[in-house]
C-alpha cells in the first residue's frame, strides 16, 4: 500500500506573532548581563541595563555604540561599582574604550581582555584589584591610555 500525501505549508501566523529582529548581536547582551551581574552584585547602579534591552538605544548607562550598533565604549568611572570584571568583557568585540577607574572593584584582571584588538582605553585605576596584570594586556598593539595604577597591585 502505497500512500501519497500533498502537505501545504502553515498559513502565515498574524503579525503579532512574529518575534521583531533582534538589533543588537545577542552575544553582546548577554556579556552586558554578565557584566552587570559582576560589576554590581547588589543590582543597585546598573538597573537601566535589561536583558530585554537594546544596548545601543542610549538607555544602558554608561554604554555607548559604535556606527555598526556595537559596544564601543563602557564609562563607569566613579559609580560606585563594588564587583569584579568577568571574562564575558571579551565578548564585546569592537570595545575600545573601558573606563572603570574610581570604584571599589575586586579580583583579578581577566587576562581575557588581551582578545579585545580594539582596545585603546583600558582605565582600572583607582580600584581595590589584586593578583598581577596579566602579560597579554602588556601585549595589546592597540592600547593608547593604559591606566591600572593607583590599585592594590602586590
Amino acid at each position: 500500500v502505497h500512500f501519497s500525501a500533498h502537505l501545504l505549508p502553515p498559513p502565515p501566523l498574524p503579525s503579532a506573532f512574529h518575534a521583531p529582529p533582534l538589533v543588537v548581536g545577542t552575544v553582546e547582551l548577554r556579556a552586558l548581563m554578565e557584566l552587570k551581574s559582576s560589576l554590581d552584585p547588589e543590582g543597585k547602579i546598573l538597573g537601566s541595563w535589561i536583558s530585554d534591552g537594546d544596548p545601543c538605544s542610549g538607555f544602558f548607562e554608561g554604554v555607548a555604540c559604535n556606527d555598526h550598533r556595537k559596544v564601543a565604549n563602557i564609562s563607569l568611572q566613579g559609580k560606585g561599582l563594588s564587583g569584579w570584571l568577568s571574562p564575558a568583557l571579551a565578548e564585546l568585540k569592537c570595545l575600545s574604550g573601558l573606563y572603570l577607574h574610581y570604584n571599589n572593584l575586586s579580583g583579578e584582571i581577566p587576562p581575557h581582555i588581551s582578545n579585545l584588538t580594539e582596545l585603546l582605553d583600558l582605565y582600572l585605576d583607582v580600584n581595590t584589584l589584586s593578583g598581577t596584570i596579566p602579560p597579554e594586556i602588556a601585549n595589546m598593539a592597540s592600547l593608547q591610555g593604559n591606566y591600572i595604577h593607583n590599585t592594590s597591585f602586590p
